[in-house]
């Protein structure tokens, strides 16, 4: 099993989501919280900053948990994956994506009002887990 996390990134009113390139060999073209796995000797705070750090080039203060689900890789020769969605700030949006990995198949990112969310064809196993972050907010 392996535990991975998610940023949940409010500024004036709207929320920060990432998408999937379509060479994304799992989830291509989806929408999803920036954030990632845990590595090996990492807390989870310090894990989450790295994560965002990487893949927006935003800095962040991560809180409160919002929700928690999990998923395996169609694959099932992975581990699964326990995930949680942690309410993070930040300073500014300067989003700078330069940091970012090219493993993580990450095209773009958007800034979304709330209720725009649910109609983005967001990863399918953590569509529940939105529900509940936009229920928190």
């Amino acid at each position: 099993m392996q535990f991975a996390q998610k940023a949940v990134i409010e500024w004036k009113g709207r929320l920060l989501l990432i998408k999937k390139s379509d060479d994304d060999p799992y989830q291509p073209g989806r929408w999803e919280l920036p954030g990632g796995r845990l590595k090996s000797g990492e807390n989870p705070d310090e894990a989450l900053v790295r994560e965002v750090r990487e893949e927006v080039g935003l800095d962040v203060l991560p809180g409160r948990p919002l929700a928690l689900w999990w998923w395996r890789l169609e694959d099932h020769k992975t581990p699964t994956v326990v995930a949680v969605a942690r309410l993070c700030t930040t300073s500014d949006d300067n989003v700078d994506m330069s940091g970012n990995d090219e493993e993580d198949f990450i095209e773009k990112y958007g800034w979304f009002e709330k209720d725009e969310i649910l109609d983005l064809d967001l990863i399918p196993d953590a569509r529940h887990a939105m529900e509940a972050v936009l229920a928190h907010l």
